[in-house]
């Protein structure tokens, strides 16, 4: 899409009631956003995807000032940026399936990792030492087998996982809750600048967004949906780790967690859902390793690149 198709295009995301599965329908039946620009609304109702008062919100979106979604584009040729709809053949395929995937996502780094093997590695804040460490081996010891490591940035599990791949030249995906231009938490700022540099920055928001705790836990959906296996280091009854669970199972992922006898805390949350879940006990990478090579998808080592 061009600066004036993708105005076009911000413009449909916001009219209430036209979500992910029915523009994906009306793509199918009108193939690209001029035609949809252009057609009668008599055309549209015609397809069930509209209702009247979704009209009247679309005629409204048409006819709006087109400022703050050429500032938005803008935010993101400054700062290198990509924008990726979801109407878009590069859109990752299996996230465009899962409930509800997000109608755009906002792209700094290395692209070419959304075709990569990936392995989600999350887990609580408030996890122990023990726990923080066996995160960080399973990520060196993924990163060395050319898999890339995703996860969410945060305090805990998340950033032993990036800093584990990070550590060995291999390659992390961030999952990020606010925009990629107010990254969060603060202090880990300059690992987010390491991963921009060498991995990669995904986030559902526009580039200023502050984000808040409902993002952040929606987050948790694109970081399982992008991966082909989820490792749960540990996971408390309520909070991020257990929404990231729960989205992993909807989502068909395998999951996997560490065995129960190594005590890592909290666990109370996998030990609730092991079971309904089928989370996998693993000591080592064996078993993860297996399930993802059922994937015809490419291992990516430190020095290769995939055009996007």
């Amino acid at each position: 899409m061009n600066e004036k198709e993708l105005v076009k295009w911000f413009k449909l995301c916001r009219v209430q009631g036209l979500g992910p599965r029915k523009i994906i329908k009306l793509f199918n039946a009108f193939k690209n956003i001029n035609v949809i620009w252009n057609v009668s609304t008599d055309e549209l109702l015609r397809t069930r995807f509209f209702k009247e008062t979704m009209i009247e919100s679309w005629i409204r979106l048409k006819n709006a000032s087109p400022e703050n979604f050429e500032k938005i584009i803008s935010e993101c040729k400054e700062n290198n940026i990509v924008i990726l709809p979801i109407i878009s053949d590069k859109y990752p395929a299996q996230l465009r399936y899962i409930p509800n995937p997000p109608l755009n996502l906002f792209l700094q780094g290395s692209c070419d990792l959304l075709l990569a093997k990936k392995v989600a590695i999350v887990g609580s804040r408030r996890s122990n030492e023990e726990a923080k460490k066996w995160a960080f081996v399973k990520a060196v010891n993924l990163a060395k087998q050319g898999i890339a490591i995703v996860s969410g940035g945060a305090k805990g599990i998340d950033i032993e996982a990036h800093k584990g791949a990070l550590s060995v030249s291999g390659k992390t995906i961030c999952v990020m809750g606010t925009g990629l231009l107010n990254l969060y938490p603060e202090e880990h700022e300059p690992l987010f600048k390491e991963i921009r540099k060498k991995g990669l920055l995904i986030s559902e928001n526009n580039p200023t967004f502050t984000g808040g705790r409902i993002a952040l836990l929606q987050r948790n959906r694109i970081t399982s949906g992008i991966s082909d296996a989820l490792i749960a280091v540990t996971s408390s009854n309520n909070g991020g780790s257990m929404t990231q669970l729960k989205h992993a199972h909807e989502q068909r992922i395998p999951i996997f967690c560490p065995k129960n006898s190594l005590n890592f805390i909290p666990n109370e949350g996998i030990e609730k859902v092991k079971k309904g879940f089928k989370i996998t006990e693993i000591e080592n990478i064996n078993p993860v390793l297996e399930v993802i090579k059922k994937n015809n998808l490419p291992y990516l080592t430190a020095d290769q690149t995939i055009l996007f």
